[in-house]
Formats: structure tokens, sequence, C-alpha cells
């Protein structure tokens, strides 16, 4: 299978040959990789093998003066035909291909209005909430959507709604203001291609939320982080329908730990998750240099050692 067909149909709850993997490394790890190879262009998605790739649709840049809060960039027609070449040159090498990631409309309006007054604005000032969120939501509909018309597998959405023991907002909260607007960008992505799969990235505790999450029509869901969630229950309940992504977790599995203990950590992940397919493997979050050059490369030959099916036991 190519790499491609192995991430599509693992996506149709089936399973591929193994299971697809990937990692986000920060730049450091790259040039972490650089170094080790005393090569200064290889690539490190390339190198490890990963199942998925990343492109971009260029924005154009904030003026000088302009307020962040009233800068809303949409991509232009030489962005998205960029966009496009780059994902069929992707595609051709039997690449799977993810649009980058904007932040969610939550996300946003905290950027704007900061952590507290995103929050407290639905009781303070309802109106000009619902107004910003709106406005917000027709912005992310414009990237979201040119993602799709550049022809990518999956489309990378979300919002951070969990902290690392429960959500950040009830879920009454959640469903009044932002699942409309969820439901709103994933019928327009829906409308612009039917098939395009989405996934929905949210670090922390989510799992009330899931059954709202495949009620508005998310494929994928991204991050599952294992110190927040019992991944075991989330797969049992919620497998049949939803797909997940990450789940090997970035603080308990990855960080700190030795070789061994990564290996064994991806195993027993794997364990849980892949029966049946609808799982991506990959670390709950970005790594960074807090992770040991022995852990990375540990959690590739577990992949390599036991992502192949039928699955280990757990």
């Amino acid at each position: 299978m190519t790499s491609r067909e192995r991430v599509l149909t693992t996506l149709q709850h089936r399973e591929p040959d193994r299971v697809p993997f990937n990692l986000r490394p920060s730049d450091g790890m790259r040039q972490r990789l650089r170094a080790e190879l005393r090569d200064p262009d290889v690539d490190f998605a390339d190198y490890f093998g990963h199942d998925v790739r990343y492109v971009y649709v260029g924005l154009p840049p904030r003026p000088e003066g302009v307020p962040d809060a009233e800068w809303t960039p949409t991509p232009g027609n030489d962005a998205i035909a960029a966009c496009a070449a780059r994902t069929r040159e992707l595609q051709a090498r039997g690449l799977a291909v993810c649009g980058g990631y904007a932040c969610g409309v939550f996300e946003q309006a905290k950027h704007w209005l900061g952590d507290a007054g995103a929050l407290t604005m639905p009781y303070d000032d309802p109106q000009r909430l619902g107004t910003i969120l709106d406005r917000i939501t027709a912005w992310k509909l414009a990237i979201y959507g040119a993602y799709v018309e550049a022809g990518v597998d999956l489309v990378w959405i979300g919002d951070d709604l969990g902290g690392q023991r429960a959500l950040v907002m009830s879920p009454r909260h959640y469903r009044d203001w932002y699942r409309p607007r969820h439901e709103q960008i994933v019928a327009h992505l829906r409308c612009l291609r039917p098939g395009v799969r989405i996934a929905f990235h949210c670090c922390g505790h989510v799992t009330p939320l899931i059954p709202d999450l495949l009620e508005v029509g998310i494929d994928i869901l991204e991050a599952v982080q294992a110190e927040a969630m019992d991944i075991a229950p989330l797969k049992r309940e919620f497998g049949r329908d939803l797909s997940f992504w990450g789940g090997v977790g970035a603080q308990s599995v990855l960080a700190r730990t030795t070789p061994e203990q990564v290996r064994e950590g991806v195993r027993r992940t794997l364990a849980v998750m892949a029966p049946g397919g609808g799982y991506i493997a990959a670390p709950c979050h970005t790594l960074t240099e807090e992770v040991a050059w022995d852990g990375v490369l540990a959690f590739h030959e577990a992949l390599r050692d036991y992502g192949a099916y039928p699955m280990p036991q757990a």
C-alpha cells in the first residue's frame, strides 16, 4: 500500500497493511536530525517514512498599523493554486496530504479577547460576542475551504476545548456558542467536496463533547491526549464512528523516559487503538527538545516493529 492508500483505508475503519503514522517535530528536532546525519537537506518526514504530509496556503501579511483583531486575511487564487500544485505533487508520491492547521473559532476569540474575556462575554455582552464569533467563522470558512479547493485529503480544523482534567467550558456553553459555528464550517466543507475528511484538533480532556463532534460531522479526533483521557473507553465507545489521530502521550510516553519505555508505551497504545482501523499513530503534540533523541528513534522503531496487522495483544 502507498501511504495515502493506508491512511484512507484506516479512515474507512478497515485495517490496512500497517498502522499509518507521523510525528510533528519542532525546528530543533529537525536540526538534530540534520546534525546526526550531517545532511543539511534531509527531510524529517521523508527520512522516517511518515504517511502524512502538510501543505500550507499562503496568507498576506498584516499591514503595519492594522490591529490584529481587524486583520482577517483570506487566501487569494494564486495561493490556492500553489497549495494545490504542492498537494498534487505529494499525492503523486503516494502520500496523504493534510491542510495546515488554522486555529479555531474559540481559539481565535481567546486570541482577540483574552481567555477570561472569551469565557465571560456570553454573560457580559452576548450580542457583541455573537458578532465577533460570526466574523471569525466567516474567516475560517474561507481558510479551511481553500484547503478543500486545493484537493487535500484531510482538512484540519479544531478548537482547544479541554484542560488536563476537564473541559474549559460547560457542555451547554459549547452547544450554545461554538457547536453551531463548527456545524456551519463542516457543512460548508462538505458542500465544497462531500468526501473530504475532516480532522478536529483538541488538546486535553474532550470526552464529554465527542457525541457532539460526531453529530457535527467530524471524521477524526486529533491529539487524543492520553494524559487527559482514557483511550481504551474512547476506542470502545466511539471507535466504530470516529477515527483517532494521536494518542501516544507526549508527556507520559515520550518525555523523560527511556527508549524501552517509549517502545512499550507505543506498543500498548497500538494494542488499544489500532484494531479495526480508524487510527493514525502519532504523539499527541508537537515534539520539542525535551524529548530525548533516543525516544524519537524508539517511537519510529516501535511503529515498524509493532505496527503491522494483526496487532499485538494489549
